[in-house]
């Protein structure tokens, strides 16, 4: 019925109708905002657990594939996380000229310590995951997409609060930060309880502290609705990022199972020249060869914002 009626404007009881005819069993609904949803068939749900924190759900989507979902928030579709994950690690870690200690937070599902163990010259990988329940549904589950990195002996999972975790070790630095946290606001602008405290000027200059001489911090920021009210919470992130060190670059990938350009920010003390870094010859020295999305191209394409973000950006910095 949908696909006969695709531009045909509907009462809601009547939209109700036309999903029931197009869809069979599941469907997962992914409420953008007030004003926007997006309907996605399920095929299967592979597990569905409300832990402490949060609800985590693991479904197979006839699109996308495996798709993980927290409090009903995509956080990856196993077509195309790719481009988001290769962009949060590789930049950063082909600008270094050695990755020897590496931090992330979050990132329970293990795509970033994935693409980190690519790199030989890696000595280990300390992953704060605050939701056990996250690292073990991952672990049972996404195997095929993460290649079993939560099982890696050079990963080191702590199940704790991030920040709680550093002022704990105040004697740790690590040559990369990894912040692969889930969103501090959704695209309402509403804040998020879980994460909010970690995006923050404090916690960014607690991450400061733990970087080791020319180290880099990596910070996934949210996604850009080009709505310039919602885009103001991603612009106030890079803002307080700016005001804490004295680089920082922001690189923006479309991620069909977002929905939304999604945007990865580096910062470090160190002038590195992000924007105008060449990532092919380091590819090629660090013997890195099997990315799929990430290359010198793509690179200058990400780093190159369209008007409105510079716009946005500018914006912020100004007040």
């Amino acid at each position: 019925m949908m696909a006969q009626s695709r531009r045909r404007l509907f009462g809601a009881n009547e939209l109700l109708d036309a999903l029931s005819d197009l869809f069979d069993r599941y469907v997962f609904v992914d409420v953008e905002s007030n004003d926007r949803l997006v309907v996605h068939r399920v095929g299967s749900v592979i597990a569905s657990r409300k832990s402490k924190y949060q609800q985590i759900d693991i479904f197979r989507t006839p699109q996308f594939g495996l798709m993980l979902t927290l409090d009903g928030i995509v956080q990856l579709g196993q077509s195309d996380e790719h481009i988001y994950h290769e962009v949060l690690i590789h930049p950063a870690c082909l600008m270094l000229p050695r990755v020897r200690s590496a931090l992330v937070l979050g990132g329970g599902d293990g795509c970033a310590c994935r693409e980190l163990l690519k790199y030989h010259e890696l000595d280990a990988v300390d992953m704060v995951e605050i939701d056990a329940a996250v690292i073990e549904m991952c672990r049972a589950h996404l195997h095929e997409i993460n290649c079993g990195s939560l099982d890696n002996p050079l990963v080191n999972i702590v199940l704790t609060d991030a920040e709680r975790y550093l002022r704990d070790q105040p004697e740790k630095h690590y040559d990369l930060i990894v912040a692969d946290l889930t969103d501090p606001y959704d695209s309402s602008g509403n804040r998020a309880d879980l994460s909010r405290h970690l995006f923050s000027q404090s916690f960014y200059r607690l991450l400061k502290d733990h970087l080791s001489p020319g180290g880099i911090l990596v910070s996934q920021t949210g996604g850009v609705t080009f709505n310039p009210r919602v885009d103001l919470y991603h612009a106030a992130i890079v803002q307080d990022l700016t005001r804490c060190f004295h680089e920082v670059a922001t690189a923006y990938v479309y991620v069909h199972s977002f929905d939304q350009l999604w945007s990865v920010a580096l910062a470090s003390d160190h002038t590195y020249a992000f924007a105008r870094f060449n990532p092919d010859p380091a590819l090629k020295r660090k013997q890195v060869s099997d990315l799929k999305y990430y290359d010198a191209i793509s690179h200058s394409a990400a780093f190159c914002p369209p008007r409105h973000l510079r716009d946005c950006n500018a914006r912020q910095s100004a007040t």
